[in-house]
């Protein structure tokens, strides 16, 4: 009796700390079926089940879940639902099918169905109107016909005034209603930066203007896609280059502004932003985050994010470059010369290929003034020596690793690495690459 008693205790603790949603697909009848959720930068796997030989499935997300989720499929089929509701219903044939869906107890899940396909047509038609709308502006075929205009351009405003008038008649405390907008975004960004240009302003206010605190950004799904599709439309923006990093870097301003006394997630949105930027070759917006974030005394960063930052702070154009002992008998700044430092490792298949790139420069380099000066982080004597056996260059190693002093003051987090030096080790510039280093020698 004591152990069904305690049974009953433990059955009604899952239940009571669960939400569930249970549905009928009928053509989906055997499939594996699963459901996940979101917390920032995540994915939450929350439960996977096989719906029966009718196609009948239950799934359970946490009670105190709050935000979208995705269920998939066994044939990759998907669908954004709303968990916003204790227990949901879904009945329907497919999720390819969208007009055979309906949802119980879930209005927001009704609503949110509703204008998604609503919005795919309502885009098909403004794209459409759109090209037309184009093409009797410019065309000296179609440019004196003057109603047939003014309908196009009556028409477009009647679909984004319905569009509009649709979002805000939902319950302006509803999950759907602050969610949809935001998703609307992501969505049109690919399609201002391309064919409306004339929004990007529009789009830049919008995102400066959003609170990425607000809780709701947490579950959305929306927080990555949100922000990397924001640089990207700054990428893409159509200005020079020094006007896309000024605007990257207000954008950048508005997020530590934003996110400063939440620590954890501007960790994580600094080293995301960081790493997007170097990937991507912007380094200017790099320098930016990582000075700005290190001089925020309002925040307290990561260990190893504060390590890369300072990599920018420390060792940014102009500034000296900590002085390297080589060996015993030669330090980094007996070379009276300009000089590219090399960081690398025999285990490092790109700097293998570097290394093959670097004997064509070398001869041309030290006619330029140029000397190379080779630190690896090796840790095994027998492998560097038959690595760099055959190299032209200076090559140095105290075989500690990453643990190597020079490796430290430098802020080396990977390989290869450069710094090219003037003869007073000043660093004249961080190249990304031999190609970089090359065109910036020759110039």
């Amino acid at each position: 009796m004591k152990y069904l008693i305690l049974g009953l205790l433990l059955t009604t603790s899952v239940y009571t700390q669960s939400q569930t949603l249970k549905g009928t697909l009928k053509q989906h009848a055997g499939q594996q079926i699963s459901l996940t959720g979101f917390n920032y930068y995540k994915t939450l796997d929350f439960a996977t089940t096989v719906a029966d030989s009718l196609g009948n499935f239950s799934l359970n997300y946490p009670k105190n879940y709050k935000g979208m989720g995705v269920l998939k499929t066994q044939d990759k089929s998907s669908l954004v639902i709303a968990l916003t509701t204790q227990n949901i219903s879904l009945k329907g044939t497919h999720l390819k099918e969208p007009d055979s869906l309906v949802f119980a107890n879930s209005t927001s899940n009704t609503n949110f169905n509703h204008y998604a396909k609503a919005q795919g047509l309502y885009g098909n038609a403004l794209s459409a109107w759109h090209y037309l709308d184009k093409l009797y502006q410019k065309e000296p075929l179609f440019s004196n016909q003057s109603r047939i205009k003014i309908a196009i351009e009556k028409e477009q405003y009647r679909i984004q005034k319905e569009d509009a008038d649709f979002i805000a008649s939902l319950d302006k405390t509803s999950y759907v209603r602050w969610f949809i907008p935001y998703r609307k975004l992501i969505q049109e960004m690919p399609s201002i930066v391309k064919t409306k240009p004339q929004r990007i302003p529009e789009a830049i206010q919008q995102f400066r203007a959003m609170d990425f605190n607000h809780p709701n950004f947490k579950t959305s799904g929306l927080f990555k896609e949100l922000i990397e599709g924001h640089y990207m439309l700054l990428e893409n923006m159509g200005q020079p280059l020094d006007s896309v990093y000024s605007q990257m870097n207000l954008s950048t301003q508005h997020l530590i502004d934003n996110l400063q006394q939440n620590d954890s997630l501007l960790n994580t949105v600094g080293s995301n932003l960081f790493n997007n930027f170097e990937k991507r070759s912007f380094f200017k917006a790099s320098e930016f985050l990582s000075v700005s974030l290190l001089n925020n005394k309002q925040c307290a960063l990561e260990a190893n994010l504060a390590a890369k930052l300072e990599s920018y702070r420390k060792m940014k154009v102009g500034n000296t470059a900590p002085e390297i002992e080589l060996n015993a008998n030669k330090k980094l700044s007996d070379f009276k010369t300009n000089k590219l430092v090399v960081f690398g490792a025999s285990w490092c298949p790109t700097c293998e290929k570097a290394n093959a790139k670097l004997k064509k420069y070398e001869n041309a380099w030290k006619t330029k003034n140029v000397e190379i000066i080779y630190i690896s982080i090796d840790t095994d004597k027998t492998a560097f020596n038959e690595a760099y056996k055959d190299t032209p260059w200076q090559t140095y190693c105290d075989y500690k690793g990453w643990d190597t002093q020079a490796a430290k003051d430098y802020y080396i987090t990977g390989t290869p690495s450069y710094f090219l030096l003037d003869d007073n080790n000043k660093i004249l510039v961080r190249p990304k690459s031999l190609e970089h280093a090359n065109a910036w020698i020759n110039r």
